[in-house]
């Protein structure tokens, strides 16, 4: 859908789908919440809504987790309005007095729930259900269906086991989810059912709340599960040796491993982008903006061998590697490099990692390097961070085994005449083995190779961007947060893409003390914010202890110092020095406006978070609302003070750039 022309300064709010909850909602926010929540968004004078993700993500809190790059999550359909639901009605309100009860979301057991209720009613209406001509013409339209429905039912049947783990149809053809589809009609339709009733709430929902003049933005992950229907019938776009993650940084020493597949662009190209068109198509059909989730991905993806746990051993692909003639006319011979990309030692080289535990370890875990008694390599069987970090030992041990597995110039990848340097070479004690003119020279042919890449990430993304900025008429915007190549910025604007600023990051990292960027600096085509899904909310980062109070506050230029906390009134001059903001989108999420409240504000802070990245457990993706949507429509209060900060933006001239 069209966002629709822009001659104000935009503003919004951020929430996800699952905080919502009012008084005809189970337990969770339904699609059809979002009317009621507009109308809470039209009295604030909003413009647009951000949701997270929407999609299938089977018994997965996280809705970076999907089953489906296509299909929506049943859990946000509402069971009252679905037709044959009035047979169940004491059922129904049992379980939304027990679900509504609860403090926080059970995504588990209210997914579970409401599936089990809705193959209830498509079970007593089956016999009119399977002739319906309108779901037989969305299951025809839409071509992600049926191999959807399928992997559904397979999955179910496999007690929701991962396809790579069934007995049959790991790598099934389109002329075996035909057969399957016609053998398990009843259990496919099922699935099909689910999704017409989900689209048609969703497409229901937006379209009134495009009446009240707002918009929705959505959220398009880059990454897809393994085990979703995608990657099951579309393997050809996959690529099973390798998982994507993040590099190393200031808050991962090792970096992050997602588990998801990486692409095969090759195919992906070869096809002409089908799928990822199919993809951006049936997103339109809900929204009028997007956000490209990690777009640094589309420039170069985190690639990390399977057979590793931690992101350290990755490397960026597509990347161009230091080859064998390279290294070899720098003076540097075969055993040299097969050393710094496989590491051997001595019995005292790794007491020096190993410690008194270095016999004991040496007699399990290493052997002898061929033709060389004296030096030593790990067992091929303990030669990944998965088997070690699965051994029976104490986790001191293991974390000593891993600095030794760790300690590389180049990463085990590529064939034999290709190189890529480990993230960490340059302090790798293997490094200082070599004589001082090696180690220069290789410092020389890195850095060089390291500089030689943006041309090939800026050609990547402006290919592979191209096609998702053109195929909709949807607003497209990045999150283009992390290691950000200098190429980035250049692309996206070339292509119109809205970049990414939080304001805790937008920072001069390389400048004494970090300073923050003045809010005027902020590209005109950016999306501003003070805090997201994976952060602490503004209320929480004031609670922070290595969090500078006064720094910000200068920045902020409010005088004198900094409160020791946050007050309603003190909220409202943080968010009006936020919305001064050059960005064409100001985009807070709702727990920040909550802090403008002194009731709303009652809540813990950290109970506000959403998510913490690295971490799992019951508190992810489990935030509610400390009110319902209706209660919210009532806070006339709340909704003056946001739209006197909004109608300030709104009123700024657009005129400089």
């Amino acid at each position: 859908m069209r966002y629709g022309d822009i001659s104000t300064f935009q503003s919004g709010v951020a929430v996800p789908l699952f905080s919502l909850h009012s008084k005809t909602s189970i337990g969770i926010g339904e699609f059809l919440d979002l009317i009621p929540f507009a109308r809470w968004c039209e009295l604030c004078n909003f413009n647009i809504i951000q949701l997270l993700p929407v999609n299938d993500t089977g018994s997965e809190s996280s809705p970076y987790s999907a089953r489906s790059a296509f299909a929506l999550n049943p859990v946000f359909i509402n069971i009252q309005a679905v037709v044959g639901s009035s047979e169940f009605e004491d059922e129904i309100e049992n379980a939304k007095e027990k679900f509504d009860a609860l403090e926080k979301i059970d995504y588990y057991k209210i997914s579970t729930w409401k599936r089990f209720i809705l193959r209830k009613i498509f079970d007593n209406r089956y016999d009119q259900l399977k002739k319906d001509k309108t779901l037989a013409a969305w299951i025809d339209k839409n071509t992600w269906a049926k191999p959807y429905c399928v992997y559904c039912t397979l999955k179910e049947q496999n007690n929701e086991a991962s396809w790579k783990d069934w007995k049959h149809y790991q790598n099934p053809t389109e002329k075996d989810i035909e057969k399957l589809w016609n053998k398990y009609l009843k259990d496919c339709l099922f699935q099909a059912w689910i999704q017409g009733v989900a689209e048609m709430q969703f497409t229901t929902a937006v379209a009134e709340v495009s009446k009240m003049n707002v918009r929705i933005k959505g959220d398009i992950p880059i990454l897809i599960n393994e085990d979703s229907a995608d990657a099951w019938a579309n393997r050809n776009y996959f690529s099973m040796e390798d998982r994507a993650g993040a590099p190393p940084d200031m808050f991962s020493y090792s970096g992050q491993n997602w588990g998801f597949p990486t692409y095969r662009w090759d195919n992906l190209e070869r096809d002409g982008f089908s799928w990822w068109k199919e993809r951006l198509h049936q997103a339109s059909k809900f929204y009028h903006a997007y956000r490209i989730d990690h777009v640094l991905g589309f420039f170069r993806i985190w690639s990390i061998p399977q057979t590793e746990v931690t992101g350290i051993l990755g490397r960026f692909n597509p990347c161009i590697p230091l080859t064998w003639s390279v290294l070899n006319n720098g003076g540097f011979c075969r055993e040299t490099l097969e050393y710094l990309r496989r590491p051997n030692y001595s019995v005292d080289q790794l007491r020096e990692f190993l410690g008194e535990e270095t016999d004991r370890l040496i007699s399990l875990y290493f052997e002898n390097l061929p033709n060389e008694q004296s030096r030593f390599v790990f067992k091929p069987e303990f030669y990944s961070e998965k088997s070690i970090t699965t051994l029976d030992e104490p986790q001191n041990v293991k974390d000593v085994l891993l600095k030794v597995y760790w300690n590389r110039v180049f990463i085990p990848a590529g064939d034999e005449n290709t190189f890529y340097p480990f993230w960490y070479w340059y302090n790798q004690p293997v490094l200082f083995t070599l004589p001082e003119n090696e180690q220069q020279k290789l410092r020389e042919l890195i850095n060089q190779n390291e500089k030689s890449q943006e041309l090939l990430w800026e050609q990547n993304a402006t290919k592979l961007l191209s096609v998702l900025a053109k195929e909709t008429d949807m607003l497209v915007c990045a999150e283009d947060l992390g290691a950000v190549p200098r190429c980035v910025p250049k692309v996206l604007k070339s292509l119109n893409i809205l970049s990414l600023r939080i304001e805790r990051w937008a920072r001069n990292w390389d400048a004494p003390y970090s300073p923050y960027y003045d809010m005027a600096e902020y590209p005109r085509l950016s999306v501003c914010t003070t805090s997201c899904h994976d952060t602490s909310t503004l209320r929480g980062l004031w609670q922070e202890p290595d969090f500078d109070k006064n720094l910000y506050w200068s920045h902020a230029h409010l005088s004198g110092q900094a409160p020791e906390e946050l007050t309603p009134p003190t909220v409202r001059n943080i968010l009006a020095h936020v919305f001064s903001s050059n960005s064409l989108f100001c985009i807070l999420p709702v727990q920040d406006y909550f802090a403008l409240s002194s009731t709303l504000s009652e809540v813990p802070a950290d109970k506000e978070r959403v998510n913490i990245p690295g971490t799992v457990g019951g508190a992810n993706w489990s935030y509610r609302m400390p009110c319902s949507v209706e209660e919210l429509l009532d806070n006339a209060s709340l909704a003056s003070e946001i739209r006197k900060l909004v109608d300030v933006r709104k009123r700024r001239p657009m005129w400089k750039i």
